[in-house]
């Protein structure tokens, strides 16, 4: 997870993202996109679509879906990030946090 505090003004605002390994990233954020209210991440800058922006940036087509990202409309929740990782699910999950002794 990642945890980044910024401040603004006298507030306090905490950008949080939680990371996801998965298979098939896309397939992932479209399911969650819908199933939270949230919207598959913008591609950056001009591009009218994520494949003209990896096309640009020379990503090859192989690896178009190595990650996908969705993001709360409003702001106000985390961004959900979904990587892909070669191996299945072999053991207990990992959570991004040591464990507690």
């Amino acid at each position: 997870m990642t945890d980044q505090i910024r401040k603004q003004g006298s507030a306090v605002t905490r950008d949080v993202q939680i990371t996801f390994d998965c298979a098939d990233p896309a397939r992932l954020a479209a399911f969650w996109a819908e199933a939270l209210g949230y919207q598959v991440q913008a591609p950056p800058g001009d591009f009218e679509s994520w494949d003209q922006a990896l096309e640009a940036m020379g990503v090859p087509p192989e690896n178009r879906n190595d990650a996908s990202a969705v993001v709360d409309p409003e702001g106000t929740r985390p961004r959900l990030f979904f990587q892909r990782v070669p191996e299945g699910k072999t053991g207990e999950p990992r959570t991004g946090r040591p464990d507690a002794s």
